[in-house]
């Protein structure tokens, strides 16, 4: 036993001392700022966000766009990219040193950069590119305009998107760990709440096995349980914390670098966001309390480890992150919660063992509803007449009773409506699903698809595939899943233009798109016949064409064609005088 320890202490020494050799390097870097502007974060690195940790810092640009962004070094273009959601406009510079600066959610891309973007984009005919560029192919300079901030892709508000990768891994490293880049913060993080969580059906959290939440107060070194009392246990326990980060001068809630727990004096757990992995970042679902999060829209970071939860960010975990008291002393729980600037704050609460009260071990329900035990690490399925689900091994972060259900009712005209067991259980893996229709008219063959819901109420757009009366899509989550039919044409609503209107005084068009049942799938855009380059905000259903040399002197003719997910497609025509 005492061997074992030893050999945990040499790993954890060894972890850090890498830690600090990598961390120390990175203050040698010779990087400039991004952004000519003071530099306040309205997102920090390793930030828990919907299915993945923030890969980046979020910098503010004063609430507007148009801010100028520099390359932080030399180097040279090796990436650009132009999505309607992610990072939206976004360009990568690869530097000597090994390192790759990624700057996001940009509105345009300097004069001599967006040129070749938009030959690109014209050649392609398409909005969305993705262009790569070789080694030395296109120079920069430290400190050359490479672009302008903005709110494009999945960005809710103006700001830069910033990261800087290790070129050899891909793997987004903390930039607040570089010495350039100068945040102030001299505030400690807030510990908002905290939960004790039964493992087993015999666990027991002051008398009841079920989850507890306890409300907190204090702050800086001093958070405590509000009403300070002793929290009983028995049998094996786990723990979840919620937390946030503060920094000088804004108000915003950001992510904290490091957790870490203690029982009494030994380290039971400890999780560092210094670097993350692309391949990874998902398993923030097992990290955090899921259940709690579809229902609050809050998320606590749990201590247990679930089975198959491969996220390289615990630094240390001991017995799975669970504990169980053994005797009846009083026993002390201490979270330390620190920002990267190591602002400490902490948690101190009283555990004692409850040895008045053992719950016996319940067997699972009776219900017709639970299909079967699904073990993670294997395939599992569900057949019926007309419906087919596949989930490929390593789909769950652990194994459990699945529920499934199927039923109809007077508005299932082409399926009945499928429960596969509750969105509160995350999925990794995507799964497979097919679905047979009922007898329709042909006319509606290509108008289904599949759709879900959460709750079995509103449903929304599953990317489907039809033949010959089946259905079949992919998915990553668990809850209701029916067959729809969508005949409904999308919507075009010019905005500063109209038929045989002149348009001289001005130097764009603007119109919106929208389809209200399953989405846009795609849109062209012609002036005289020819295809123009027309920019998509999907956030404001907005399309806009700038100008060029395009529109010519005279009669212009303008046709634009909107299709949706299922092929439904609407046309807007027009005559306009420049």
């Amino acid at each position: 036993m005492l061997r074992g320890i030893h050999l945990s202490f040499i790993f954890i020494t060894l972890f850090f001392n890498t830690l600090i050799s990598q961390n120390n390097d990175l203050k040698d870097v010779d990087f400039v700022l991004p952004v000519d502007i003071p530099v306040y974060l309205s997102g920090t690195f390793g930030e828990l966000r919907s299915n993945h940790f923030h890969s980046g810092i979020d910098i503010k640009t004063q609430g507007t766009e148009g801010k100028v962004i520099r390359s932080i070094g030399d180097g040279w273009i090796s990436r650009i990219r132009i999505s309607t959601s992610g990072y939206g406009k976004a360009i990568y510079i690869t530097h000597p040193g090994g390192y790759v600066s990624v700057y996001g959610h940009l509105q345009r891309f300097s004069d001599s950069i967006q040129r070749v973007v938009v030959e690109d984009q014209y050649e392609k005919e398409s909005f969305k590119t993705q262009m790569f560029f070789d080694k030395g192919e296109w120079p920069v300079q430290k400190g050359e305009i490479i672009a302008y901030s903005g709110n494009t892709g999945g960005s809710l508000g103006p700001h830069l998107h910033f990261e800087i990768r290790d070129e050899k891994t891909q793997h987004p490293l903390n930039p607040l760990l570089f010495d350039f880049v100068k945040v102030k913060d001299f505030y400690r993080p807030k510990i908002t709440q905290m939960a004790v969580y039964p493992v087993d059906e015999t666990s027991t959290i002051n008398g009841a096995n079920d989850t507890s939440f306890f409300d907190l107060s204090g702050w800086g070194e001093g958070h405590k349980i509000k009403g300070d009392s002793v929290i009983k246990i028995s049998g094996r326990v786990s723990f979840g914390i919620g937390t946030y980060d503060l920094m000088n001068n804004v108000s915003n809630k950001n992510g904290v670098a490091g957790v870490k727990m203690f029982l009494d004096t030994t380290l039971i757990f400890e999780l560092y966001m210094d670097r993350l992995s692309f391949n990874t970042t998902r398993y923030i679902n097992s990290l955090i309390d899921y259940p709690y999060y579809t229902r609050s829209k809050k998320r606590l970071i749990r201590t247990q480890i679930d089975t198959n939860n491969m996220l390289g960010n615990y630094v240390h975990v001991q017995k799975n992150g669970i504990i169980e008291l053994t005797d009846t002393l009083l026993h002390t729980v201490n979270y330390e919660i620190r920002d990267i600037y190591n602002n400490v704050s902490k948690l101190s609460f009283k555990i004692v063992a409850d040895t008045s009260k053992t719950i016996p071990n319940n067997n699972v329900p009776s219900d017709s509803s639970f299909t079967g035990f699904f073990k993670y690490s294997v395939k599992n399925d569900i057949k019926r007449d007309s419906f087919n689900v596949v989930f490929p091994a390593n789909s769950f972060y652990q194994s459990f009773m699945f529920r499934f259900d199927e039923t109809d009712c007077d508005s299932c005209l082409f399926s009945k409506v499928y429960m596969l067991h509750h969105q509160s259980i995350p999925v990794h893996k995507y799964f497979k699903i097919k679905m047979v229709t009922r007898q329709h008219h042909d006319s509606l063959s290509e108008k289904l698809y599949i759709g879900y819901s959460a709750d079995n109420k509103d449903f929304s757009y599953v990317n489907s595939e039809f033949d010959n009366q089946l259905l079949t899509s992919r998915s990553r989550k668990l809850g209701y899943y029916k067959i729809l039919a969508d005949t409904v044409l999308p919507q075009i609503v010019p905005l500063n233009f109209s038929d045989k209107k002149s348009v001289s005084n001005q130097n764009n068009l603007k119109l919106k798109i929208s389809d209200s049942k399953t989405g846009v799938k795609n849109y062209r855009a012609m002036l005289n016949d020819k295809w123009i380059l027309m920019e998509y905000d999907p956030k404001k259903d907005l399309l806009t064409y700038n100008f060029d040399s395009r529109m010519t002197a005279g009669k212009n003719s303008f046709h634009i064609i909107v299709e949706d997910m299922v092929g439904n497609s609407a046309e807007y025509k027009c005559i306009l005088y420049y």
